[in-house]
């Protein structure tokens, strides 16, 4: 049978090849190490020589502006500028004594402002034009420094300032960078050539010569490394053989170290295999000589008892303690899985650590933790145990990759003890408290913002008896009087009192019954015991879906009341007011309209009578007095409707080219008169019929042809009318009146349109008029969304512009004069008149005109109706009278319809005879039951019309309406 190999040839012959591949793979690394790094350093040697040139051209450049700078601020230097006379006796030992580089030839030069040289140290420079024009227009014309590093030397001229202007400039120039830069010593060979390639500057010229190209320098061989420097090149030149002779040399060494360090471990593993097999073998023979102790002498039987007694007891002891550890780990398996579970279950991240900071157990909270955290877990651990080294407990501040924010864990450390009460290691527990953290952030936000907040705001607890109060912020305070301490845990029923409204307090106990919300005012009391009107917004707060509490927003609205209470009496007021005024207007127009009617009625009743032509001529005065003193009232009602709110803008359709075409054959006549020439223009774009209020359009234009007409006197009148569609389809009316009158001034035009205003009082007393004409259109013209203008000369006439929105209308729906389906006229016929109207003159009037009829007076509506009721003849048409005593024509018309004048009046026409013309008026007749409306004064034959018209109508029970 074969011997097996010794431990020793083992460990050799598994170790030998593993130990070879070792050495084999270090010393390639550390040979491509080596040679990384002296390639590198080579390269941050080029790169330091390359910088290091830089700073001393820097260097150079600057640190000689700044000298030539400071010694152009000398008072030698500027004396000389100024002081031409002395300047020879000292100018030039100061220029002998300049020296400001190491170079050998430095030429120094002072220049006036016109660039003449004053004097100079050594100067021979030839320098080219471009050069010299550049420092001279910077230096010179533009008072900066200048510097110039090229094939042409190195020139530095600085301002010589006086005042702040250059009055001259002091030059230094040196005929190469070769000179300046020789002196300072050089880590590499270093090259300086300008954009050409021309070499400026060679620290070796054996190398590359100063002055050569540097595009002939056969480069192989070389490691280069350069960098720009405004318009030149800085290079570092190194041959490449002497990175490799360093890298050879390094090789070398380390080749020589990895020898050395093989040698070393073949030793120590021979070493180690012969130790292991001394020692095996020991034990090995002693078991073996235990076994066999029959065989020995009784001297070597008791030494080898005595020494296998002793490695036999601590084999033994080994055996024992290894067979006690197996029956104990077999005790901590069994539980493990409980423990584990235990450890696991914890809300706590928990870690445990022996004396050498080793971590024995993490549970995986900490785990989960550690991989939330930047760095590796045993990074993590020595942080927690650095900051927690002199306290049990602390605080800290960790962030969060995943949610990246900060989260802040409460750690605590125990220490760990066995059954002795030995020291075996640490144990760290830690509680994640951000979230309880950013809760209590949110809730000391939250507080501070309800106790800030300005207005008051209180919360109470419904679920506990009496419903108390649990918080108050300052503003509660400042509103009641109460503070926290008095008002907390008692209930809001403190402030109230006998003016509080009971039936408020219930809504709000309903509401708080059935949890909903509620917002209300009532009157509550301060501390100090003034009301105050509260108003109260009571929101029901949830949690888990259940009312527990409700938060209340309180706001002092006396003021607001108080306010509100104060506008609701001046709407009242002003309702009256205008009320009042309404009524005002309405009996005055009744008071002025009667008599003029029965002024007018007499003058049209003395017409139809016989008269001498004298008598007609007085007539017609009186006719002429009567229209002027009409429109002069209407002009002071209308004003006073617009005022008033009473004037009521009609929106029916008419016919406008009808409308001007009737102006214009009315105001013809008056231009024919006078001698005037009267032009209409019209450009409708084929709209001639629109919606609109005719009568008004009507009366604007006639005011301004009858100012045209009445202020001039000789040339022309034109009008111009025009309408334009706007892009929602209402159409704008442009109308224009220009004549050749008297004009108005320039200072006068802005007060034009003003109440009762004219040019001047000569134009009052000459021309006559109240002034409110042009106003009354100006506010017709803005009831009608338009705008009324003026352009005047004096003594060359004027224009009157002005426009009112339209809408389109189409022509069928134009009503005409007293034509209806089922009308039917008969002509010729005496008809049955009740006239009701409280003045005789006016009753005189109209029987007078319907002096061809049958007619009946009577002196209110309680006359009519005893008459309608007893007179056995049936009327056809009543004619009321709207103000009357007892009752007034609208509650008799009424009463009639309701059939207290009998069935066979239910339907009789009733026209409004009414001296009134305020807004409401035709509506309150159509109200009535009235059928049609007769404004005072009326003329004789519109009278007779109607009377015809109505009386000669067959009517059904339904009909009734105004026209």
């Amino acid at each position: 049978m074969q011997q097996p190999p010794r431990l020793r040839s083992l460990l050799l012959s598994s170790m030998l090849p593993r130990l070879v591949l070792l050495v084999a793979v270090l010393s390639i690394i550390l040979f491509a190490l080596s040679f990384h790094f002296i390639v590198k350093q080579t390269d941050q040697l080029q790169q330091q020589s390359v910088d290091g040139l830089e700073q001393d051209i820097n260097y150079i450049v600057s640190d000689t502006t700044r000298q030539l700078a400071d010694l152009a601020a000398n008072d030698i230097i500027i004396n000389s500028l100024v002081d031409f006379e002395q300047r020879d006796n000292y100018l030039p030992m100061f220029f002998r004594s300049l020296n400001l580089t190491q170079a050998k030839s430095v030429e120094f030069a002072l220049f006036d402002f016109a660039g003449n040289r004053v004097i100079d140290k050594n100067w021979n420079a030839v320098i080219p034009e471009s050069l010299s024009s550049a420092w001279r227009q910077q230096t010179l014309g533009s008072s900066n420094a200048y510097s110039s590093v090229s094939k042409y030397g190195v020139l530095i001229s600085v301002p010589v300032l006086l005042r702040g202007v250059a009055e001259g400039a002091l030059v230094m120039y040196v005929d190469s960078l070769q000179s300046l830069l020789a002196p300072y010593p050089r880590l590499t060979n270093q090259l300086v050539t300008d954009s050409s390639g021309h070499v400026l500057f060679s620290s070796e010229p054996s190398l590359i010569a100063p002055n050569s190209s540097f595009s002939d320098f056969d480069d192989s061989g070389y490691a280069i490394k350069k960098a720009d420097w405004q318009n030149l090149t800085l290079y570092s030149v190194k041959p490449t053989i002497t990175a490799y002779r360093e890298a050879a040399w390094t090789g070398i060494v380390l080749l020589a170290m990895i020898v050395g360090f093989v040698f070393i471990i073949l030793h120590m593993v021979s070493m180690t295999g012969t130790l292991a097999e001394r020692t095996l073998s020991t034990l090995y023979n002693d078991i073996k000589n235990r076994l066999n102790s029959d065989e020995l002498n009784s001297d070597d039987k008791i030494s080898l008892r005595l020494d296998s007694e002793v490695e036999a007891q601590e084999l033994a002891d080994i055996r024992e303690a290894f067979d006690k550890l197996i029956w104990d780990l077999t005790e901590v398996s069994l539980s493990n899985e409980q423990f584990s579970n235990v450890l696991e279950s914890m809300g706590d991240m928990l870690v445990v650590v022996d004396q050498d900071k080793q971590i024995l157990l993490s549970n995986k909270r900490f785990d989960d933790f550690c991989h939330d955290q930047y760095g590796e877990k045993n990074g993590i651990l020595k942080f927690i145990m650095q900051k927690l080294a002199s306290s049990q407990s602390n605080e800290l501040t960790h962030f969060s990759v995943s949610t990246g924010q900060e989260r802040f864990v409460h750690w605590t450390k125990t220490s760990l003890s066995d059954a002795n009460g030995n020291i075996r290691g640490d144990i760290y527990v830690g509680s994640d408290e951000t979230e309880q953290r950013s809760l209590e952030s949110h809730v000391k936000v939250l507080t501070h913002a309800m106790d800030e907040a300005t207005v008051s705001i209180i919360i109470s607890d419904i679920k506990r008896v009496g419903q108390p109060i649990i918080y108050v912020n300052s503003a509660f305070e400042e509103l009641t009087g109460y503070s926290r301490e008095e008002i907390i845990g008692h209930n809001c029923r403190s402030m109230q009192g006998d003016e509080t409204s009971k039936q408020t307090v219930d809504q709000i106990r309903k509401a708080i019954a059935v949890r909903e919300p509620i917002e209300t005012t009532l009157l509550n009391y301060k501390k100090d015991g003034s009301a105050f009107y509260n108003r109260l917004n009571l929101t029901p707060v949830k949690i888990n879906g259940e009312v527990t509490h409700y938060i209340g927003f309180q706001q002092d609205v006396t003021q607001q009341r108080q306010t509100e209470q104060y506008l609701q009496d001046a709407r009242e007021k002003a309702e009256e007011s205008a009320r009042l005024k309404s009524s005002f207007l309405a009996s005055m127009s009744h008071e002025i309209r009667t008599p003029i009617h029965g002024i007018s009625g007499v003058l049209q009743l003395m017409a139809s009578s016989e008269l001498t032509e004298e008598q007609k001529h007085y007539l017609s005065l009186a006719k002429f007095s009567i229209q002027g003193l009409l429109h002069i009232v209407n002009d002071i009602l209308d004003f006073s409707k617009i005022e008033a709110g009473q004037l009521q803008i009609e929106e029916n359709p008419f016919d406008i080219l009808e409308s001007l075409e009737n102006l214009q054959s009315q105001y013809a006549i008056m231009c024919q008169e006078k001698g005037l020439a009267l032009h209409f223009h019209f450009d409708l774009q084929g709209f001639h019929v629109v919606q609109g209020d005719d009568v008004r359009f009507r009366q604007i234009l006639s005011n301004l042809l009858g100012n045209a007409v009445k202020f001039t006197d000789s040339g022309c009148i034109e009008v111009t009318t025009s309408i334009q569609q706007n892009a929602d389809n209402s159409l704008k009316l442009l109308c224009s009146v220009k004549d050749t009158g008297i004009g108005i001034a320039q200072d006068k035009q802005s007060t034009i349109f003003d109440v009762f205003t004219q040019e001047d009082l000569s134009t009052t007393r000459k021309f006559g008029g109240t002034g409110l004409g042009l106003s009354i259109s100006k506010q017709l013209c803005e009831l009608m969304g338009g705008d009324i203008k003026l352009e005047s000369v004096k003594g060359h006439g004027s224009t009157f512009s002005f426009t009112i929105m339209l809408e389109q209308a189409d022509e069928a729906l134009l009503k005409p004069v007293h034509h209806s389906s089922g009308v039917k006229r008969e002509k010729g016929k005496k008809r049955k008149v009740l006239i009701v109207e409280d003045n005789d003159i006016n009753q005189v009037i109209v029987k007078q005109h319907l002096n061809n009829h049958t007619t009946l007076s009577a002196k209110s509506g309680l006359e009519a109706l005893e008459a309608l009721n007893k007179m056995k003849v049936t009327f056809d048409v009543v004619l009321m009278d709207c103000q009357m005593p007892e009752m007034d024509g609208f509650e008799a018309t009424k009463r009639i319809r309701n059939g207290e004048a009998g069935e066979r009046y239910l339907n009789v026409p009733i026209i409004a005879l009414t001296a009134n013309a305020m807004k409401g008026d035709k509506e309150r007749c159509v109200n009535a039951g009235m059928d049609d409306y007769l404004s005072k004064p009326f003329d004789a034959i519109d009278l007779i019309d109607k009377v015809e018209h109505w009386a000669s109508i067959e009517r059904n029970s339904e009909e009734s309406a105004v026209h």
